[in-house]
């Protein structure tokens, strides 16, 4: 184990280990060695694979059920996942100006692990790097030409605007919005692991809030839903990747025919590859593929730039690169509020585009944020916030740029040479299902997505078939890279964050990626990976709620850290949730109580609140009359439509009340905390917040300080004992 991981919080976790030697062969132990969490390992794997055999006994019937939910989510969380992000690059860069930039993520004398030029290809090939091969001609080719249902854009302006357009729409894709996720959640889990000596899972981004609750069934819940969406994405993209590659292998060999079987083949020699390289560790494998598939990308950056129109390609990145940049507040914050409507009086409009490009990606970068951010994580120890966030948010989001405008570029180039050839769709040469380009031409608009890439390369004279033979290696191993880091994460997770997980464990999460990929190939292809892609996009759901939790949490740490905030300070008498971690039959008894009388314990308390004056009467009934009149409304919607939504708007003033009262208690007591937190623990989490209250009341602190405040708070764990730091920090003022 990691020797930052404090053996306390070790023997807080829970384990199955199994160490059976055989044999020693020179430094080689021999035998069934296993170190991991039964509760995650076995509910994750329950569930990946009882969606796997839903897909393989109901393909077709999955694919439109999820195809519903994935609608659905667009439908009503738009808003959600549009405007989350952006809350989260205003704190990432809030956090990057102010006093806490240059805390290192480990000890204070302590350097980076990797080299910069190898931290940088990491990063590129676990983040982005094959979605670049998948995407990087056809995304601006789908904007640019986007068919008959079109997009805001298409129609509205010159041809010159629509390609400008659809690159800023592409970089928006992949820009800063995309990444921050991975930021959030790997900065996080850097600084609680090797400063704090935390475990390396996702559960320890949450210790900062519920202290050693993380250990129980919340922590359990958290990697579930981590290894579950990291398991899904990858294998999403090992049966996408090996469609591709199966498309580039047919235009060498035509012998080699696009079917489910090859594509199987396909998907086991990825899988064996990425075994070999889980094997051998971080260092060896995954440090030296990607330096390698790195490489091999920018062999082909290079040769396109140069083969291609280098000056236009270099006046399209500046002029791209800008235009991003000037339109990034105004594509963050749109969410085809009218478009959604599907009403407009001019008909120009597309209802589903959102659902298409920006939730999916959205959804996408955080059902995968676990896997890249603990990835990350892994790689950064030594570096210092500011030096993480200036790797993360600067180097490969430019590098990503000039990639797209190259491919990107060079493919709407292609098109409108292909539209002035007069090739069009039913061209025989250069259109839709052909074989051969028309003078090295390709009708783009007309071709799949896995062959625009390919479509691409053919057009560089001679050196074609060779450019597409190295696409075919890079795309290999970037899928191998891809693979065997979400294997490594994966089982990291499932094993409480232990680094170095026994081999068998390894094998095993790589061999069930293959597995999942190759059962949804065999039983529906297409559908049933659409099915599993969307249910990675409802995994995004829960998980953006995580990360905004994760942004408090990162911003608590370092104030702990600072010393600007103690973390065994004025606390309630009780937690939010105490009832499912610690449960007594009082508790369980009085929180029964509370969800059906919430205004007898909130009452109680605001009564207790104003030191006893008077009668509790008149506090009970001004939380129980807008209650009631809720529960009254929601009844009669039946018989009077309409009358529900009313019941809601009432029912706010319930949670008003209940949030002045918590906010009242904290301000009392000198709790840390703010209004927002107490709006939304009674609006979201009533009976706990109720009984809370009424315990905190009923119990109050009993040793007070000169100052009125309580001396000594619930200890929270040795995490905050700064045992992750040599060096004690002074203290550090919050202001910016």
């Amino acid at each position: 184990m990691d020797p930052a991981v404090s053996e306390e919080h070790l023997k807080k976790c829970r384990w199955i280990r199994v160490n059976w030697a055989w044999t020693k062969i020179g430094n080689t132990n021999l035998g069934i060695f296993l170190r991991f969490n039964p509760v995650v390992s076995i509910l994750s794997s329950f569930i990946i694979w009882g969606f796997v055999i839903w897909c393989i006994v109901e393909s077709e019937g999955a694919s439109l059920e999820m195809g519903r939910w994935k609608i659905w989510i667009t439908e009503k969380f738009t808003w959600m996942y549009i405007g989350t992000q952006d809350i989260w690059a205003v704190i990432i860069i809030m956090l990057y100006f102010s006093k806490f930039a240059n805390m290192k993520l480990g000890r204070d004398d302590e350097e980076p692990e990797f080299s910069d030029a190898s931290y940088f290809t990491m990063l590129f090939a676990a983040g982005i790097g094959i979605g670049l091969f998948f995407f990087g001609v056809a995304e601006p080719i789908y904007h640019y030409v986007p068919g008959v249902d079109g997009n805001r854009y298409y129609k509205r302006y010159t041809d010159n605007q629509q390609a400008q357009d659809a690159m800023n729409l592409t970089f928006f894709h992949w820009g800063i919005h995309g990444w921050i996720v991975y930021v959030v959640v790997g900065l996080l889990l850097a600084f609680v692991c090797y400063r704090q000596g935390l475990p390396m899972t996702i559960r320890s981004c949450f210790y900062p809030l519920i202290g050693d609750k993380v250990y129980g069934w919340m922590g359990d819940v958290i990697d579930i839903l981590s290894v579950v969406g990291t398991m899904f994405g990858v294998c999403t993209s090992l049966g996408l990747g090996a469609m591709q590659l199966n498309t580039g292998i047919n235009r060498i060999n035509k012998d080699i025919e696009l079917s489910s079987i090859n594509q199987i083949i396909i998907i086991w020699c990825v899988t064996a590859c990425a075994t070999v390289s889980v094997i051998t560790g971080l260092k060896l494998g995954i440090r030296r593929l990607s330096e390698l598939c790195f490489s091999i990308g920018m062999l082909l950056m290079l040769v396109v730039f140069f083969y291609d129109d280098t000056w236009y390609l270099l006046n399209l990145y500046v002029q791209s690169t800008g235009y991003y940049f000037q339109w990034i507040i105004q594509l963050g914050f749109h969410t085809d509020a009218f478009a959604q409507m599907g009403n407009s009086q001019d008909k120009r409009e597309v209802v589903t585009w959102m659902n298409d490009w920006t939730i999916f990606y959205w959804g996408w970068w955080i059902a995968w944020s676990p896997f890249v951010g603990m990835f990350i994580a892994k790689i950064s120890r030594g570096r210092t916030i500011k030096q993480f966030i200036n790797a993360t948010m600067t180097a490969p989001i430019l590098y990503s740029f000039l990639w797209l405008t190259i491919f990107g570029g060079a493919g709407i180039r292609m098109e409108r040479r292909a539209f002035h050839a007069n090739i069009n769709c039913t061209s025989a040469l250069g259109g839709k299902g052909s074989t051969e380009s028309d003078n090295g031409l390709f009708r783009l608009s007309c071709r799949t997505t896995d062959e625009m890439w390919f479509d691409l390369m053919e057009q560089y004279g001679d050196i074609g078939p060779v450019l597409s033979i190295v696409s075919l290696a890079g795309i290999i191993l970037y899928f191998v890279t891809s693979s065997d880091s979400g294997s490594l994460v994966i089982d990291c997770l499932s094993a409480n964050g232990d680094p170095d997980p026994p081999i068998i464990q390894r094998i095993f999460w790589a061999l069930t990626e293959g597995a999942t990929a190759t059962a949804l190939l065999y039983a529906g292809g297409t559908k049933a990976l659409t099915a599993l892609q969307t249910v990675s996009i409802a995994a995004g759901v829960p998980y953006t709620i995580l990360l905004c939790f994760m942004c408090i949490a990162l911003w608590r740490a370092v104030q702990i850290e600072g010393g600007a905030l103690d973390p065994n300070g004025p606390e309630f008498s009780v937690d939010l949730l105490e009832v499912f971690s610690s449960p007594t039959l009082e508790m369980i008894k009085s929180t029964i109580i509370a969800i059906f009388f919430p205004w007898f314990p909130m009452g109680r308390a605001a009564h207790r609140l104003n030191d006893c004056k008077g009668s509790p009467v008149p506090y009970m009934l001004s939380l129980a009359i807008p209650f009631y009149l809720w529960v009254l409304g929601m009844a009669l919607e039946p018989a009077v439509e309409g009358i529900s939504y009313l019941a809601w708007a009432v029912l706010f003033a319930f949670f008003a009340y209940g949030s002045g009262i918590r906010l009242g208690i904290r301000e009392r007591y000198g709790i840390n905390g703010n209004m927002v937190e107490d709006f939304f623990a009674v609006m979201l989490l009533y009976p706990f917040a109720a009984y809370q209250m009424d315990y905190h009341m009923s119990n109050p602190p009993m040793h007070l300080g000169e100052n009125g405040l309580e001396k000594y708070g619930r200890e929270k764990g040795a995490a905050y004992e700064n045992q992750g730091a040599d060096v004690p920090l002074e203290k550090v003022e919050t202001a910016f």
